[in-house]
């Protein structure tokens, strides 16, 4: 049972990091039987292991790094929701809609209108194109990668630099994905500027988060296609990256 629950960690982990798999968006008891079923799967890949000769601080050692892996996989395919994520968020700030926030009932967090829509388009967007079935499949790849009963490798730095491109990335498509959106709401604000120096007395501020907001909703409307063929692209290039990754991280 031990053995099952270290090899569990490392899908437990990887599960939890996707935004679609968060507690309040699948009951406890369904998702925990669809982790233990991936961890009876993977035990039937490793080699045999004497599990009687494993000490406390061996067990420590490889629960760490099931964790560690799971983390790894978990962030490389998630990176892409966040940052589509992230840009609703970034749009509703420069709209001024963050100042009403709602909780979201599924996710269970405070989150923008458009942050919430555009995180919900990606989780839809990552069932239809396969993301499950091409997270499970580098999940059961990395156990011939890192098998559980594998000691802790030593790191390359050049897979460790992997880790703050893809952050770097993270920002990047958060900044792209966003970027149409927000060019529109500048030339509204430099447009209603110039309304306001000779029309003083007339209330920019109130107007414009309505203009703004009507705008920001009919150009994300407008990159549906766009943002559905990125995310796309981007979640089947992900088992190449990661694995790739995994053997970098090896010497």
């Amino acid at each position: 049972m031990l053995l099952l629950a270290v090899a569990t960690a490392r899908i437990a982990v990887a599960f939890m990091l996707m935004p679609i798999f968060s507690p309040d968006l699948i009951p406890a008891m369904v998702r925990n039987s669809i982790l233990v079923s991936l961890g009876i799967i993977s035990l039937s890949l490793q080699p045999t292991l004497d599990v009687s000769m494993l000490g406390p601080g061996q067990w420590a050692t490889m629960f760490a790094k099931e964790v560690f892996v799971g983390l790894l996989i978990g962030f490389f395919f998630g990176s892409v929701l966040w940052a589509l994520e992230a840009a609703g968020q970034i749009i509703d700030t420069k709209v001024g809609a963050t100042m009403a926030q709602i909780v979201d009932p599924l996710s269970g967090h405070q989150t923008s209108l458009n942050g919430a829509f555009l995180a919900r388009l990606a989780g839809i967007v990552f069932i239809f194109s396969g993301g499950l079935s091409l997270l499970v499949h580098v999940l059961m790849e990395s156990y011939a990668l890192w098998p559980v009963a594998a000691p802790m490798p030593t790191l390359d730095a050049r897979g460790l630099g992997l880790f703050e491109r893809e952050f770097g990335r993270l920002m990047v498509l958060a900044t792209l994905f966003a970027a149409p959106v927000l060019t529109v709401l500048f030339l509204i604000d430099l447009g209603l500027g110039l309304i306001n120096r000779f029309a003083q007395q007339l209330n920019v501020f109130t107007l414009s988060m309505s203009i703004k907001a009507f705008a920001a909703t009919a150009i994300i409307l407008l990159l549906v296609g766009s943002f559905v063929e990125a995310i796309t692209r981007d979640i089947l290039s992900r088992p190449d990256t990661i694995l790739g990754l995994l053997r970098g991280l090896v010497h």
